[in-house]
């Protein structure tokens, strides 16, 4: 079925098509914000470091303190890629420390330092960055931003959840999760994937790629001992009918001890945000860096827009629901994103990419040859890989537009190698 995104026509909070009007007056933005942040890097671990935080865990210190600041130690999982965890949540940062999949004394993936909603609020986007590299500089030298990870929230007062809602979520990835009771509680740095009540909290996607979810934030947040903090974020909204100057105090707030806050969350993977980083130009063509929590922020609401049509409520097959038209046109993160157009594309191909294509392709052709297949079929079968960009890049030709030079191309190549195969008996 194909849907189509058209908006409703709408005066303020009421949303008018044809015969039909939806009033949204009943719904309040109460938060709209970064909820976690994680930071990669690749870089080399300290050795002192790394040598007297084996000892203290060795000798079963819980604590470990370098830069003057104490750490939890934990022993990772092989899951997490990294083989310890080191927390100060009074501080809001967790280190996870030395890469399971290369050597302490070689330059890799060897730290990530994921911040808390609590620290990320109290910091500006600079100086936040500024920070993380700080903390950074306490395990590893030689730091070089490898990507950046972001939860992106919007808390919501007077949110119904319709009863078909899932039906009527067009999503891309259709990988959901539903519970309807209170069944699973997984809390790490509010990275919530705890689903509450009878149909009214959702998950969709992959926690590795983007996902999206809608949940009853005020019972995750008591779940989680948090309630105290969120209520005072959500305490500085005023009531829609107060208007007085909110800046003195006043305490009219639009937030009720006992309301029910839903949240509206994108989980944007940093392999995701890379992705953005290369296939979104600037006004001179070139791609845009978004390497580190400083250089996403300006990006943010672009991103908010993508994910709430990646993941689309409808109202039909024609319109998009009112409530997804609001959220994407009254919310805003931190400032409006630049007039740029948002793609996601794959990391270019390198001239270490190449070798890796010419290998492939050098494999391929010598098992298609032994088999006997016609040429044509082993090009047909090459561009259905899925690395037409690679090959493209590989024989310098242009993918698009140019289709045809790149099929005439291979096929030329892919003759000559295996007639070349079956003659000196490579194919035998």
């Amino acid at each position: 079925m194909r849907y189509e995104n058209k908006r409703w026509h709408r005066e303020g909070s009421v949303f008018m098509m044809e015969n039909k009007t939806v009033d949204l007056s009943g719904l309040r933005y109460l938060h709209s914000g970064v909820d976690t942040v994680k930071q990669l890097y690749n870089c080399l671990i300290r050795p002192d470091v790394l040598q007297d935080l084996q000892t203290a865990y060795e000798g079963s210190d819980q604590f470990f303190t370098v830069g003057g600041i104490d750490w939890l130690i934990t022993r990772s999982s092989k899951a997490s890629g990294y083989q310890f965890i080191l927390k100060n949540l009074d501080i809001g940062f967790v280190v996870l420390l030395k890469s399971f999949y290369a050597e302490a004394d070689l330059s890799a993936s060897h730290l990530k330092i994921e911040v808390t909603p609590q620290t990320i609020s109290e910091y500006s986007p600079e100086a936040l960055t500024a920070e993380i590299d700080r903390i950074a500089a306490l395990f590893c030298v030689q730091l070089v931003h490898a990507g950046v990870s972001v939860h992106i929230a919007t808390d919501v007062k007077g949110l119904v959840i319709p009863s078909d809602f899932e039906a009527r979520l067009v999503a891309k990835a259709k990988r959901q999760y539903k519970f309807n009771s209170i069944s699973n509680a997984q809390i790490a740095l509010n990275e919530t994937a705890v689903i509450y009540g009878s149909g009214q909290s959702y998950t969709f996607g992959s926690a590795g790629a983007l996902q999206f979810c809608v949940y009853d934030k005020t019972a995750e947040a008591i779940k989680s001992d948090k309630i105290g903090f969120w209520e005072g974020v959500w305490g500085k909204v005023p009531r829609a009918d107060f208007d007085g100057d909110f800046s003195e105090g006043n305490p009219i707030s639009e937030y009720e001890q006992g309301d029910t806050v839903h949240r509206i969350e994108a989980r944007f993977h940093h392999s995701v945000i890379n992705q953005f980083s290369w296939g979104t130009k600037d006004a001179e063509g070139r791609s845009v860096s978004i390497k580190n929590y400083s250089d996403l922020v300006p990006h943010l609401t672009a991103l908010w827009q993508y994910a709430l049509n990646n993941f689309r409520l409808q109202h039909s097959t024609s319109y998009i629901d009112p409530l997804w038209q609001s959220l994407i046109e009254d919310v805003q993160y931190f400032c409006p994103s630049p007039d740029l157009l948002y793609k996601r594309a794959h990391k270019p191909p390198s001239e270490c990419s190449r070798r890796n294509v010419a290998f492939w392709l050098g494999n391929q052709i010598k098992l298609y040859s032994r088999g006997r297949f016609k040429p044509e079929y082993v090009v047909s079968r090459l561009l259905e890989s899925g690395l037409q960009a690679d090959l493209a890049h590989y024989f310098n030709v242009k993918l698009y537009g140019e289709s045809e030079a790149l099929y005439s191309v291979l096929l030329e190549f892919v003759k000559d190698k295996m007639q070349t195969h079956l003659l000196s008996g490579v194919a035998a």
